[in-house]
């Protein structure tokens, strides 16, 4: 079975190059523009892009994302270096701050013109296989699709955007960790929003270390300055993950990991590790059940086009479901804890109907 595994992620990598990002202004002219801030520790290639090399200082921006018209709820159309935008995600336009100040206070104009309740950003940290534009991309999505409220902030590290890039991806999620610190350190200076960060497969990894490093540094950091975590189909080790989480000394409320046991990619990462699961495929509640943490089961819904591995944000029937039912408490997936009903250590498993907590007892989540 691997030599399928390596020809199917061969055949993956001779597609195109994902690594384009040009700025498009006529796509001010289609769809919906939406701002989303940016960190980034790409290095510029040759075209002035930022492209899969590591660079050592983080740079801040501001782009502006065209979402095309008539798209399917959950999808992102990447036209990579020709993208139309009646049809694709483009960036039209990209700015780079110079000093830091900048930038908060850009994101801080951001915050005060779009917050009415209450000051929120949101961080989104991408995974494995993704370039500037998708992280770009998907936080104009998610934010869109799940209207998630407040500024948007995406942290860009170097991944190669290449299916054969994993172990590439793996040293640049370490290498990126002081950037995400520094990023994270940012946005909360910027008149002290409540930050929400939400992470997705290895970016997953990248978020715990970075916790794990703050927490080293500054005891009490994180719970005092992140005010809940979301975890969509993390690709972390359970292991690793719970020695991570051990170094936290105040836990942000909410914290919770989005889990598939139909996510293919996290099927591959086990299998390659000599492991059965990783923590966003986990089948038994007991090997998490003692952490301060709610695990969402989404096993019910699928997303084809990622293997079921991005399922919280690219099912459309997932998306509808968060968005209109009460029920689901749809404050609950985007960080607030004044709607979390569930105890720590419990799971919820969300069904096409119905939301319900599972008896922390039941051994197999969602069974």
């Amino acid at each position: 079975m691997r030599w399928v595994t390596v020809a199917l992620m061969m055949l993956l990598a001779a597609c195109n190059d994902r690594t384009a990002a040009p700025v498009v202004p006529d796509a001010l002219n289609f769809g919906l523009n939406v701002p989303v801030f940016m960190g980034t520790t790409r290095a510029t290639n040759d075209s002035g892009e930022f492209g899969i090399e590591r660079a050592t200082k983080l740079r801040l921006l501001k782009t502006t994302v065209s979402i095309p018209p008539n798209r399917e709820l959950g999808s992102v159309s990447d036209g990579y270096d020709r993208p139309k935008p009646e049809r694709d995600f483009a960036i039209a336009e990209l700015q780079q701050f110079d000093e830091p100040a900048g930038f908060t206070r850009s994101l801080r104009a951001e915050i005060d013109a779009r917050s009415t309740d209450r000051r929120e950003v949101t961080v989104f940290v991408h995974g494995f296989n993704n370039s500037f534009a998708d992280s770009a991309f998907r936080m104009a999505q998610l934010g869109h699709d799940l209207e998630i409220p407040g500024a948007h902030v995406s942290y860009a590290w170097p991944s190669r955007a290449n299916p054969l890039g994993y172990e590439y991806d793996q040293d640049s999620a370490l290498f990126a960790r002081d950037g995400l610190a520094d990023l994270l350190r940012t946005v909360r200076s910027a008149g002290q929003p409540d930050v929400i960060v939400v992470a997705h497969s290895m970016g997953s990894a990248l978020v715990m270390e970075t916790f794990r490093q703050l927490e080293i540094a500054q005891p009490g950091w994180v719970g005092a300055n992140i005010r809940g975590v979301i975890l969509m189909s993390p690709d972390i080790n359970v292991d690793v993950f719970r020695s991570q989480f051990r170094q936290i000394r105040d836990v942000p409320d909410p914290f919770v990991v989005i889990v598939s046991r139909k996510d293919a990619v996290l099927r591959l990462s086990s299998r390659l590790r000599g492991q059965r699961t990783q923590l966003g495929n986990i089948a038994n509640a007991d090997e998490v059940a003692d952490l301060p943490i709610n695990v969402v089961d989404v096993t019910a819904f699928s997303d084809r086009k990622s293997g079921n591995h991005f399922v919280a944000g690219g099912s459309p029937a997932l998306i509808q479901l968060l968005r209109r039912s009460s029920d689901l408490d749809r404050e609950f997936l985007r960080g607030s804890s004044g709607a979390i009903v569930l105890l720590p250590g419990q799971r919820r498993v969300i069904t096409g109907q119905v939301s319900r907590p599972v008896d922390p007892a039941e051994e197999s989540i969602g069974q």
